[in-house]
């Protein structure tokens, strides 16, 4: 098996050219955000990685739109996923060329949300409804040194943690180390998570499955994360 291999999402039930729209961009959005957690081929692309973590305030939506559109140019081309062919049918499939034991990653990751999906939920929301008490969404780290209370660092340090869980991340520490600063890693891990809740969403109404493992085209052998 090679690393770049053949990747088959099952596409099933009636699929609207909305849905044509939101799939991709939330599959390629969150394959880009656990690309930027390998490592990078490049100093050039480390530092592009970078820039992406550290450019925008954070305090909107606009800051994660051009998040993974820094990300996306940040991947060198040839790291891209690739649509090698598309049938819509019931079932249909859409077959992807891409970074294999990555995909797998990421199907795992959306398996245990689609089939916990109320309390992955539960903790997103718990997170979202403290840091919106704190008046943490909308504090623009960019423009002004932020005083954060003890109180609010901890806060943050175990909010990570778990979004860490839910994102099945060894551990935050990846995207803190990217991040200027941990509340920024909790934006993001945020991010992250309501695009894998949405493939999630996918998976779970049977529109599309994200195969945990797969016949490599090389060898012909089982692949599985």
């Amino acid at each position: 098996m090679t690393e770049y291999d053949n990747y088959p999402i099952a596409i099933d039930k009636r699929w609207s050219l909305e849905d044509l729209y939101i799939f991709p961009r939330a599959y390629e959005q969150v394959y880009f955000a656990y690309e930027a957690l390998l490592p990078a081929t490049t100093e050039q692309v480390n530092a592009r990685i970078e820039r992406a973590f550290n450019a925008f305030p954070w305090k909107g939506g606009y800051s994660a739109v051009n998040f993974y559109n820094q990300l996306k140019y940040a991947t060198p081309t040839n790291r891209r996923p690739v649509v090698k062919s598309m049938h819509y049918a019931s079932p249909g499939v859409i077959d992807l060329l891409l970074n294999l034991p990555l995909a797998l990653k990421i199907a795992g990751v959306v398996s245990s949300v689609a089939t916990s999906i109320g309390v992955c939920n539960k903790v997103y929301n718990a997170i979202y409804t403290n840091a919106q008490q704190r008046k943490l969404l909308g504090l623009d780290i960019k423009s002004r040194e932020i005083d954060i209370a003890n109180k609010q660092m901890d806060f943050i340090l175990e909010s990570n943690k778990r979004l860490a869980e839910l994102l099945k991340l060894e551990s935050p520490e990846a995207i803190e180390a990217r991040a200027e600063h941990p509340l920024i890693a909790m934006k993001i891990m945020m991010s992250i998570y309501r695009r894998v809740r949405t493939l999630a969403e996918y998976q779970r109404t049977a529109k599309a499955t994200l195969p945990q493992f797969v016949v490599s085209d090389d060898d012909n052998n089982l692949t599985e994360l």
